[in-house]
């Protein structure tokens, strides 16, 4: 059976399209507490590998750890979250 090149270039797109919501919501508790630095500000959702450098402070947690790249590579993931959770100044 033959696949129109046409399907395949959707299905390709719909793959890319779908890659990195599907990586940023395996990456953290989308509907967990916001993570604040002490020196960097909010961060983003609570990563869910975060072991012992989330630190629980009430509605929201503490990131005590100097590795931030989890946060990096979700840049704009992270924006997103915050500013659709109501952290504007993110």
């Amino acid at each position: 059976m033959k696949v129109p090149m046409i399907a395949l270039a959707a299905l390709a797109l719909m793959l890319g399209m779908l890659y990195y919501p599907v990586r940023f919501a395996l990456a953290f508790e989308l509907f967990g507490n916001a993570v604040h630095s002490p020196t960097l500000g909010w961060l983003g959702p609570t990563p869910r590998d975060a072991g012992k450098c989330v630190i629980d402070v009430g509605k929201v947690n503490s990131w005590e750890c100097t590795d931030t790249t989890v946060f990096a590579e979700h840049r704009m993931g992270c924006r997103l979250w915050l500013r659709t959770f109501g952290y504007v100044d993110a």
